[in-house]
């Protein structure tokens, strides 16, 4: 009871932290209703220079020169470097969902790196309960992801793979859940560039283990007549594997945007209505939905890996 008074303490703090931002008086929405706010919740920006006040604390201070450093490298060197992907068009300014991105892998680099060494030097198994922890999350993902969709060897070879992907998309959920952070995986640039990886994967194994005809053979089922294979169950089952990374990509999206859009309804509640009866309300519905976010970012992160997992795996075998 005592270890999770902190945790409790954290999110009321969190959820304070929010009000503050969403009142008049804080943050940066002085203007605008609740559709603003959601909008720029949802939406992806470059870093942009922002003001240093002399009384801001000595880490808000540095924070913000650091910011500032970003959006002078925006600027001035990635403004001008423009990218063209058919009908996307974009250039290469560092955003802020970008930014989370890169302290998600910070996060990944800092705890498996050490992870992985003490393992190895444990020969016996460690008695540490931090590295127990990430022992059993590596298990469940090898018992619950892997092994039930590959096979022999192969199931060590899927492992680096899935566990990069589940702990990615993991931290990233959770960082998003941090004050003053950003959800990455509400952006559909990212959950659609992480299943174009499936997509990718799913065809590269099945032209390995099945062959170049495996976009046909690999597909329609066997003893159907070749000629109402092509024309008519070729490509629905075309269709279907083209389907698959459009549902991984929304479905991972919309979870994960939800929860923060009914957070900051809630707590523009309090701002609408100015009561301390709705205030109390607010944060208490508040609370729930963060707890309900929490264990959202877990099994979304699962429900994409395994599905991931079940689609490469499926394209190892024949139809």
């Amino acid at each position: 009871m005592k270890r999770a008074i902190p945790l409790f303490l954290a999110i009321i703090a969190y959820i304070f932290f929010l009000m503050f931002l969403l009142s008049p008086s804080g943050g940066h929405h002085e203007e605008g209703g609740v559709g603003e706010i959601v909008i720029s919740e949802l939406t992806d920006y470059p870093i942009g220079k922002i003001a240093v006040n002399p009384t801001d604390n000595f880490i808000v201070i540095q924070l913000k020169h650091f910011n500032n450093f970003i959006a002078k490298i925006n600027e001035s060197i990635l403004k001008n470097i423009r990218v063209n992907f058919g009908f996307i068009q974009s250039d290469m300014r560092i955003t802020k969902r970008v930014m989370m991105m890169w302290l998600t892998v910070l996060l990944c680099v800092f705890i498996f790196v050490p992870l992985a060494r003490r393992i190895k030097k444990d020969k016996l198994g460690s008695e540490s309960k931090w590295v127990n922890l990430w022992e059993f999350a590596i298990g469940w993902v090898h018992d619950n992801v892997v092994e039930p969709n590959f096979e022999g060897k192969y199931i060590n070879t899927a492992m680096p793979y899935f566990l990069t992907l589940f702990f990615f998309i993991l931290f990233c959920n959770f960082v998003g859940l941090l004050p003053g952070m950003s959800t990455a995986t509400g952006n559909l640039a990212v959950t659609g560039g992480l299943a174009m990886l499936t997509l990718l994967s799913i065809i590269v194994v099945g032209v390995v283990k099945q062959g170049p005809l495996w976009i046909y053979k690999g597909t329609v089922p066997h003893g159907v007549p070749f000629i109402l294979g092509l024309l008519l169950l070729w490509p629905i089952e075309l269709i279907g594997l083209l389907i698959r990374p459009f549902a991984l990509t929304i479905r991972l999206f919309a979870n994960m945007t939800a929860g923060h859009v009914v957070i900051i309804i809630f707590i523009f509640l309090v701002m609408m209505f100015k009561t301390y009866f709705i205030g109390i309300g607010s944060v208490i519905g508040s609370l729930m939905i963060y707890f309900l976010e929490m264990l959202v970012a877990i099994i979304q992160a699962y429900i994409f890996t395994v599905l991931s997992a079940m689609f490469i795996g499926s394209s190892m075998h024949a139809h």
